[in-house]
């Protein structure tokens, strides 16, 4: 129900959004993350049936696209939001890490995701608001970006092992 809740929702934030659905809906991501996605594991074949059946998310890697969709459409509308861009960061950053060792890895599925490779060949201000310079930069701004930075740095290295 959030995930259709967030479609709903991401189609109206052009005219209006609200912060605290938002922040609830990424804490949502922050605890399924952490239950159902990474190395470690086990796969619920019960709820990827149910995903499956309700919204066509047969897999993680599925799963996974979600995901990036809602950390570049977050980074994209609420980019001087520093509340949501900073917890939108986290779940980016919490999502790069892994163990791209194994084959089957996350951040391996994650770095094939055409949205991941969008934020890899286009992280400018143009794309991500929360990266322009202007006089009014602050500490909070520096985080962000550098916590931005350090998840594309991990997302790059995963070929390289």
């Amino acid at each position: 129900r959030v995930l259709q809740l967030m479609n709903l929702t991401d189609s109206r934030l052009a005219q209006a959004g609200n912060e605290k659905l938002e922040l609830a809906m990424l804490s949502f991501f922050e605890q399924f993350r952490k239950i159902y996605i990474g190395d470690q594991v086990q796969k619920s074949s019960k709820l990827y049936r149910r995903l499956s059946e309700v919204l066509g998310l047969n897999d993680e890697t599925m799963v996974l696209s979600v995901f990036i969709g809602k950390i570049i459409t977050n980074l994209k509308y609420w980019g001087r939001c520093e509340p949501i861009t900073s917890k939108t960061l986290q779940l980016l950053n919490d999502l790069s890490i892994g163990y791209p060792l194994q084959k089957s890895c996350s951040v391996r599925k994650l770095v094939k995701l055409s949205a991941v490779q969008f934020m890899l060949n286009n992280h400018t201000s143009e794309h991500f608001s929360f990266l322009g310079i202007n006089n009014q930069s602050n500490l909070t701004d520096m985080r962000c970006r550098t916590t931005f930075y350090t998840a594309l740095g991990r997302l790059l290295m995963v070929d390289l092992g």
